[in-house]
């Protein structure tokens, strides 16, 4: 049993719900709370409350850091939370989220996981105010970064002074990158396979319609639920040897290989199967 905190810019791109879904879909993982960071993250935590609900599920969602370290600008489509009714309603839990993920983690030494799916804001301020929290972290899973170095990937790029703190830390992590979650487009028959299913159908099926329609696409990226089943499914992915992780100003990231490194890069060896698994899982999730 994987016992998840899920550390989520959720509300942006459709991402970030689809591997909410799939977390709540999976009986192997006991989600203990969710964090929400960059921008609007009270908003953010009102939609994933919302998923949470609709499913019968008593989750409980932390307000995180809203403003990058680095002190980047705050980019936001201006859509999220189009798609959701009564969110106001909504009253996630008053603590921070920095003091949920240091209390729960030091609560429980090498228990805990961390799904890191946005900018790495909330882990670098815990990393900053506990020195326990690094070594009491079981392994933190990130969707993030571009190991072919052409350019600064969006989740590291927000807030390259969290990236940075994290990476450059003594966590165990595990990483996939931008190129490899490209190799798990979903097209329009997977997209009808999870509008089609039972009560987070519809409304998963009209977050991927807003992202992608106003690009002219019929296809997505499932960035974030993909990392998700590498952790859940790691027979589907190949896993590089120890490393390390730099930075550069531009967000840019460079990993090599290392035996006192704490990161592994993350290759989907069957990009078909680990699609497969997601949605099984998000159709799963909407029958609870």
């Amino acid at each position: 049993m994987h016992k998840v905190i899920l550390d989520t810019d959720i509300g942006t791109d459709v991402d970030d719900a689809l591997a909410l879904a799939v977390l709540l879909g999976s009986n192997e993982v006991d989600l203990l709370g969710i964090t929400t960071v960059y921008g609007d993250t009270q908003l953010r935590s009102t939609i994933a409350m919302h998923i949470c609900e609709l499913v019968k599920r008593d989750v409980q969602t932390f307000v995180g850091e809203s403003q990058p370290i680095s002190g980047r600008e705050v980019w936001m489509s201006g859509s999220e939370g189009k798609n959701y009714k009564n969110l106001s309603s909504l009253n996630p839990n008053p603590k921070s989220a920095v003091d949920y993920l240091i209390q729960t983690v030091n609560a429980s030494p090498q228990l805990i996981e961390i799904v890191a799916i946005g900018p790495l804001t909330n882990i670098a301020r815990a990393i900053e105010a506990s020195p326990d929290f690094v070594k009491n972290v079981k392994r933190v899973w990130i969707m993030g970064g571009d190991f072919s170095q052409t350019k600064g990937e969006h989740n590291f790029k927000c807030d390259t002074a969290a990236a940075k703190i994290v990476l450059e830390s003594q966590i165990p992590i595990s990483i996939l990158d931008l190129p490899n979650s490209q190799k798990t487009i979903i097209r329009m028959p997977e997209i009808d396979r999870i509008k089609d299913a039972p009560i987070l159908g519809q409304l998963l099926y009209l977050e991927i319609m807003s992202w992608i329609t106003p690009r002219n696409q019929d296809w997505t990226i499932p960035h974030d639920p993909i990392a998700a089943i590498a952790m859940l499914a790691p027979e589907s992915f190949d896993a590089s040897t120890l490393g390390q992780v730099s930075i550069d100003s531009d967000g840019k990231s460079f990993w090599k290989e290392s035996l006192s490194g704490n990161v592994t890069l993350l290759t989907p060896n069957d990009p078909e199967k680990a699609v497969e698994r997601m949605l099984e899982l998000i159709t799963n999730c909407s029958r609870a």
